[in-house]
């Protein structure tokens, strides 16, 4: 390894196209833009045409390619935007995410000897500015870079790669999640709502029984069996927000229960004010 490599560079721009979707996101997008700028040889930012800030501005100032979509859910979005890029290699990223310096080089050995179609690597998800080691975010890895004609993206909502055989890429993604209550709880509220929709669609039932067994569990889960505790306040609050929004996905099914009986129409779900759910 040279002294570049040791450093964490590369010595020109790959042939790697890096894929961000986007909306609402002015304040973020920077430093997403910043962290690949150095080696990615284009960088692509899908936007949601319901973006009401300045988000392609920041875009194209920051030197990317700016592509308009209309949104139907995270996977199909991105799906579109892999298909618009430049070179068969695409690295995801989230505009509230950072890539560590090493993912450049470890990227460039990547297509100097591929042996897999996808690549995952850590992510460290920060709440409250603190990076979380345990709990259901600790030990977090995600898969972002892939081969298009190799892999494909799936899953709706919650979206991932589906790829024959996936391998370990080297550095992390700095994940800036949850930074104040007030970010972070529309949020919630938005993929409750399209969780409770999507549990609808494919015929479950649900309760407010259903919604507390549920939630508490997923407390338990995080808290204790994953040792969130470990974080500090930090994890108490991580855990009980995952305990929330676990609880209101099955409440608010249940009330699109009830309005489906009563040949209600579902409620579209509340759009948070920029950023990707975790």
């Amino acid at each position: 390894m040279d002294e570049r490599q040791q450093r964490g560079e590369v010595a020109h721009p790959l042939d790697v196209s890096v894929l961000i979707a986007a909306r609402d996101e002015e304040e973020l997008l920077p430093g997403a833009l910043a962290s690949v700028r150095h080696w990615a040889g284009e960088v692509v930012v899908v936007l949601d045409p319901r973006s009401c800030d300045r988000t392609r501005e920041v875009a194209a100032a920051g030197g990317a390619v700016v592509l308009e979509h209309p949104f139907v859910d995270s996977s199909t979005q991105l799906a579109w935007g892999v298909e618009q890029c430049r070179y068969d290699w695409v690295f995801i990223l989230d505009a509230d995410e950072r890539a560590d310096a090493r993912v450049g080089v470890a990227c460039a050995r990547v297509l100097a000897n591929p042996r897999c179609a996808a690549y995952r690597l850590r992510r460290r998800n920060l709440a409250f500015g603190r990076v979380l080691q345990f709990g259901d975010w600790g030990g977090d890895r995600v898969v972002r870079l892939l081969h298009r004609r190799q892999g494909k993206l799936a899953g709706g909502m919650h979206w991932r790669v589906e790829a024959a055989r996936i391998g370990r890429l080297a550095g992390w993604i700095e994940h800036h999640t949850l930074r104040s209550l007030p970010q972070y709880l529309p949020k919630l509220e938005h993929y409750a709502t399209l969780g409770a929709q999507q549990l609808l669609a494919a015929g479950r039932r649900g309760g407010l029984g259903v919604g507390v067994l549920r939630g508490a569990w997923r407390f338990c889960r995080a808290y204790l069996v994953r040792l969130g505790f470990l974080d500090g306040q930090a994890g108490l609050l991580v855990a009980l927000l995952g305990a929330w929004g676990t609880f209101l996905k099955w409440a608010l099914l249940y009330e699109l229960q009830g309005r489906r009986g009563g040949a209600g129409q579902a409620p579209e779900a509340p759009v948070p004010p920029g950023g990707a759910w975790r």
